[in-house]
């Protein structure tokens, strides 16, 4: 698969590493950037060859947010229908669509994160399986104080991941998360070395995750994702299923 200059693409082995490239504007997202990586989840999915996806940031960061600074797509707007009434316009409805691919791949998913992750960058990480941080980042999403309410995705998936006590703060009050309070509420996995270059620091755990069976991966990340996504109904009549 070709890479774009500001969405790089680079296989390490079974590992392929999606990394954010717009590092002037600490990589946030414009519509077209979602729609390549949105292109870019499903062409990992169906390659047989990719057995684990790493999204990184180059630069200060791992991404700042949605680009609200970019100019808006001339011609026919293919997301027009799915569009939230809010200043970044069809950018939350192709961010929905993108991170639900993201967050159903069967293969393992990894965001590396360092710097900054906010707004569409949370959301991004939050749909992966597993997230790695430094010590220093901004994580969350503070859009609350500009009177933003969270068209995203990570309403729904951060109290998945963590507790009541630990999503009220952080939803209701736009409070952002350095690594030690990410991997002390859960939402981290480990804390990487500030001083290293991500990926290479992230290797040795990215190699574990590509030697897991496969077939044993999707079937647990999907039973796992079912039972989470499911109404107290639908679980009750999936565990009379499979007793």
């Amino acid at each position: 698969m070709s890479s774009s200059e500001a969405l790089r693409i680079e296989d390490s082995g079974p590992v392929r590493h999606l990394i954010l490239n717009r590092p002037e504007k600490l990589n946030a997202i414009d519509i077209t950037q979602h729609e390549r990586l949105m292109a870019a989840f499903v062409e990992a999915e169906h390659n047989s060859d990719i057995r684990v996806l790493a999204l990184s940031g180059e630069g200060r960061g791992f991404c700042a947010g949605d680009d609200l600074t970019a100019e808006k797509r001339m011609g026919p707007n293919p997301h027009a229908k799915r569009a939230v009434d809010l200043e970044m316009g069809s950018g939350p409805a192709v961010l929905l669509e993108s991170c639900a691919i993201l967050r159903r791949l069967t293969k393992p998913t990894v965001a590396l994160i360092h710097g900054v992750a906010l707004g569409s960058g949370y959301d991004y990480s939050l749909s992966c399986d597993f997230r790695l941080v430094t010590e220093d980042i901004r994580f969350g999403d503070p859009r609350i104080d500009r009177a933003l309410w969270a068209a995203e995705g990570w309403s729904y998936k951060l109290p998945r991941l963590t507790n009541q006590s630990v999503v009220t703060p952080i939803a209701y009050l736009g409070r952002l998360m350095n690594g030690n309070q990410a991997l002390e509420y859960g939402l981290a996995h480990a804390i990487l070395d500030i001083e290293s270059d991500i990926r290479e620091a992230a290797r040795p755990f990215l190699v574990a995750l590509s030697l897991l069976d496969t077939k044993a991966y999707a079937s647990t990340k999907a039973a796992i994702l079912d039972g989470l996504d499911a109404t107290f109904e639908q679980s009750l009549t999936m565990q009379a299923a499979h007793p």
